[in-house]
């Protein structure tokens, strides 16, 4: 008599542990950001922005270059030769310049987090991921990834571009192609990247709080212009509390006599303070643009 026996169930393994539901929007909004951060035209328009930002601010700097003993950096004052001759020398003047561009960027950033708001497709990505946070920290975070690789493209385009200036001016680049010199740009690039990671922290805020392009960019310029500068060159402690020139102690060391780890730590507190605020704004205000 046989015995009909049921076939053996297949063998079935573990299942994949599931992405963490926190991350998994949040690598979509980053995604969804870099869409359009990539798109032909916008890459080749940075690509070019980037070019000849960096090939004019370096030449300018190249040309401007005073013989003076000082090697300490200074926003806005001309680099020395004694400056370029050093180690770091080949990427000085990216650096220069990324702190010259502080204004703009912070305007370019709020107006960039603003206009979602005042187009009305900040509540359209809502319907599709309805977490406010993560939607926001997603383009964030995309926006500074990108900034990251244009930092980094445009400090190659300035050190190409000092070295066959360099010359022409009486400044010895040999120290720039040395392990040395090597460290110098890296540390340079990274600074250049808190740099632009702490701009896109205050500017989100402010862009989220104003909602406003006109009103959220006018603010921003008027605190990093008349109120930073204008109280900052007649009260000493401001270079110790002012976001702005905390983040010039950053990008140029020995500016402003402020250390990097003292304006690492206050950003960092100022950092925290600026997302808690994005994020009790974000989700208690309405979103009916």
């Amino acid at each position: 008599m046989n015995v009909m026996t049921p076939p053996h169930a297949a063998t079935v393994g573990p299942a994949p542990a599931p992405a963490t539901p926190a991350r998994r929007p949040l690598r979509r909004s980053i995604s969804a950001e870099l869409i359009k951060l990539t798109r032909r035209r916008v890459v080749v328009g940075t690509a070019v922005a980037v070019t000849v930002i960096a090939v004019g601010g370096t030449a300018i700097g190249i040309a401007a270059a005073e013989p003076a003993t000082t090697a300490v950096r200074q926003p806005d004052r001309a680099i020395s030769i004694a400056t370029l001759e050093q180690a770091g020398g080949g990427t000085a003047l990216f650096a220069q310049t990324v702190g010259f561009m502080s204004a703009f960027l912070t305007a370019v950033l709020v107006a960039t987090v603003a206009a979602e708001f005042t187009r009305g497709t900040f509540r359209t990505m809502l319907l599709q991921q309805p977490h406010r946070g993560r939607v926001l920290a997603g383009k964030v975070a995309a926006l500074v990834g990108v900034m990251g690789a244009a930092a980094a493209m445009g400090e190659v385009v300035s050190w190409l571009t000092s070295r066959l200036l360099a010359s022409s001016q009486g400044i010895d680049p040999a120290a720039w192609t040395t392990l040395a010199g090597v460290t110098a740009g890296l540390e340079d690039l990274g600074r250049a990247l808190l740099f632009l990671t702490g701009t896109a922290v205050f500017a989100t805020m402010v862009g989220v709080l104003a909602r406003s392009v006109p009103i959220g960019v006018g603010a921003a310029l008027v605190w990093l212009g008349p109120i930073e500068n204008i109280i900052g060159d007649g009260w000493d402690p401001a270079a110790r509390w002012f976001p702005g020139l905390l983040l010039r102690a950053v990008i140029s060391p020995g500016s402003t006599g402020v250390t990097t780890g003292r304006a690492l730590v206050t950003l960092a507190a100022y950092a925290a303070v600026a997302v808690t605020i994005t994020a009790y704004a974000l989700r208690r205000r309405d979103v009916t643009s």
